[in-house]
């Protein structure tokens, strides 16, 4: 009876597991065990066990490669039957066109899986042979003729500070991150969308690690993979070389377009580079303006989504129906995997969309501000409208009151709590510039050395001071009233009501 217990508690347990991540129903049953097991630890956000993630990803992605099992299907990216191989990247991913979109998906999840697995275990290694759960050592641990004088391992309970291996001993913990990002950029069946993503996930990498080179190149990959999907030739679209999208061409543009190219733009900004990032993102803000409205059918499933108030009214009292539904489904098998589109579509112009353009206007100020002194006011004004604007669409979907723009909600929320750190910032730099204007003014001794214009200049520098203190009081006015926007406040609901 314990026994049959513990197994129908491990199934429930996996059931909500499966419907929370979903996995391909085409994968054998151990290989949607992993792939569960390694979406759970990943989602425990502050207590990732990520040698767990590692060693389970590792595992699954070694079912799916086994062409005697998952991998019945995939093909070697061959010339004269032989693998292809490139140099600085070795040999090409697999070719899995043959296989379903989910299943394409999924593997696809699991090579991001063990990049992001690989860049947590960076500077760890194991010993040789041993399991990713076993002890892990930091290489700067362990002795070698590069490290003669290691640092002391933390005291371990089981005794493992007492038994350090040797240089000879240990091996990397995992591959490198560029290992799998450039199997995801090299294997055929993937979409532009998940290469693209890739692409992007490594330049980041590399851009930690301080190799600006290679972060720089992989932004050239991004492009290109963004450029191939494209309705017209690239070059008639984007420059190539400096990531601007051409005037006149904002009908052309895609999602993955658009991606890359603010990346692209964030890059340049990040690293001093503003005479590059600002054309970027005013072509990009040019062309997110001129994206055609949703198509009718489109906005009118809209409209009939249920809010969440409704959603909660109607199933309130049907306690039982859902306690029936809950139990078939455990029966059932549901195949809830949600497949992105490929990117290489034109998007509609949304509220997400619109949150989109907020980030936007946010970078054009940041960087207007901090060119010159004479762009400084530009700077404030285009600060100041990306604050109203993402105050606007965050009203506007409270209005609405439906789940349907969950992660355009979150980037509007983040563009407006930057946006007024960015606009109090910079008024208080105003006020600090005005001060010393002021200060210059009255030890001036006017014009010609005689007094004469010197009062008028002071009054002038009062007046301004004044100017920059008052606006800093509307800030704060402004975080004020919109603190129930950037914190998601919500009214507490009947605590007697059945959820």
């Amino acid at each position: 009876m314990v026994a049959l217990l513990f197994t129908v508690y491990i199934g429930y347990l996996q059931m909500e597991m499966e419907h929370n991540h979903p996995t391909p129903t085409e994968w054998s049953f151990w290989a949607r065990w992993d792939a569960r097991v390694a979406k759970v630890a990943e989602s425990r956000n502050g207590a990732t066990d990520w040698p767990l993630v590692g060693k389970t990803w590792s595992k699954l992605i070694k079912r799916l490669e086994d062409f005697k099992k998952d991998g019945k299907g995939l093909k070697e990216q061959e010339v004269n039957s032989a693998p292809i191989m490139v140099d600085g990247v070795g040999k090409l991913g697999l070719d899995v066109s043959a296989k379903s979109e989910r299943w394409r998906h999924g593997y696809w999840e699991c090579l991001m899986g063990l990049a992001q697995a690989s860049e947590h275990l960076d500077g760890m290694c194991k010993r040789r042979g041993a399991d990713l759960k076993d002890k892990l050592f930091k290489w700067e641990n362990i002795s070698g003729p590069e490290n003669p004088r290691p640092k002391p391992v933390p005291f371990d309970k089981n005794g493992e500070h007492l038994r350090v291996p040797t240089i000879e001993e240990v091996e990397p913990a995992m591959d490198d991150p560029e290992v799998y990002y450039m199997k995801i950029m090299t294997t055929k069946g993937f979409t532009n969308r998940q290469r693209l993503d890739a692409a992007l996930a490594y330049a980041d990498w590399c851009e930690y690690k301080g190799l600006k080179e290679t972060s720089s190149l992989a932004y050239k990959w991004g492009l290109d993979i963004a450029a191939s999907g494209l309705p017209q030739v690239a070059d008639g679209v984007l420059d190539m070389k400096t990531g601007v999208i051409k005037t006149g061409k904002e009908q052309f543009v895609t999602e993955n377009l658009l991606k890359i190219t603010t990346a692209l733009g964030v890059w340049h900004a990040r690293n001093g580079e503003v005479k590059e990032a600002l054309p970027i993102f005013l072509s990009v803000l040019r062309a997110r303006k001129a994206l055609p409205p949703a198509p009718p059918h489109l906005q009118q499933a809209k409209s009939n989504a249920m809010t969440p108030e409704q959603r909660q009214a109607q199933t309130q009292g049907d306690v039982v129906v859902r306690s029936i539904r809950t139990f078939m489904d455990f029966f059932r098998e549901i195949d809830s995997t949600q497949i992105p589109s490929t990117g290489d579509e034109q998007p509609f112009h949304s509220l997400k969309e619109a949150c989109e353009e907020v980030g936007v206007m946010t970078y054009i100020g940041e960087i207007l501000f901090a060119t010159s002194e004479q762009e400084r006011e530009k700077g404030l004004s285009w600060t100041r409208d990306s604050v109203e604007a993402a105050e606007a669409v965050l009203w506007f979907m409270d209005e609405q009151r439906t789940d349907t723009d969950q992660e355009g909600r979150q980037k509007c929320r983040d563009c407006l709590e930057t946006g007024l750190s960015n606009w109090q910032q910079m008024t208080r730099q105003m006020a600090r510039f005005a001060e010393k204007k002021k200060e210059e003014a009255q030890h001036s001794r006017g014009w010609l050395g005689l007094g004469f214009g010197q009062g008028s200049g002071v009054d002038k520098a009062i007046d301004e001071v004044k100017r920059w203190e008052e606006e800093e009081v509307q800030v704060e006015l402004r975080r004020q009233k919109t603190a129930s926007l950037v914190q998601n406040l919500k009214p507490k609901g009947n605590p007697f009501a059945m959820v």
